[in-house]
């Protein structure tokens, strides 16, 4: 499932890349930590090429189950007001697809929001190769990558890392 998440920030990731006034050293992602979603041997496997590629650090931080994730949870509660009131101040309209709606939400909203097709997602899964079980996932707290390849897990954010 992971490949639809690594589909969804690509296009986010791009732009910070690209902006010519950053120069990213490291990237932390901090969200829940479902083993299905993002707790996984293929987030690894994504967050190790990615930070080769760029020659960053890249970390993802898991927050325990009803902990809450602070700006997340407040960006998500913002995005789906604004669906509300999209549907509200425009009952007659029809929102065709998710991009007629996506559209009116982006021209009332300063939040940078983006979209990915099936295709993206489809692209993301043929680039996984046969990957091997990485003991212990379910334990982790935070994975670091480092820019040479190197993964590190700890599976309490005050633990020490291990090398995976």
């Amino acid at each position: 499932m992971f490949e639809g998440t690594w589909a969804a920030v690509q296009y986010l990731l791009d732009l910070i890349k690209n902006d010519v006034n950053t120069k990213m050293k490291n990237l932390i992602f901090i969200s829940d930590s479902p083993v299905s979603q993002y707790r996984n041997k293929t987030t690894f496997y994504f967050l190790k090429q990615y930070a080769i590629a760029n020659q960053i650090t890249v970390k993802w931080i898991y927050l325990e189950s009803g902990h809450g994730k602070g700006v997340a949870d407040g960006v998500g509660a913002v995005i789906k007001k604004k669906m509300d009131e999209a549907v509200a101040f425009h009952p007659d309209k029809a929102f065709n697809n998710v991009l007629d709606l996506f559209n009116v939400i982006t021209n009332n909203t300063n939040i940078k929001l983006f979209t990915y097709k099936t295709e993206d997602i489809d692209f993301m899964k043929k680039m996984i190769p046969k990957l091997a079980v990485v003991k212990g996932t379910a334990a982790l707290h935070e994975v670091t990558t480092k820019p040479d390849g190197r993964l590190y897990g700890k599976d309490t954010s005050f633990g020490p890392e291990r090398l995976l």
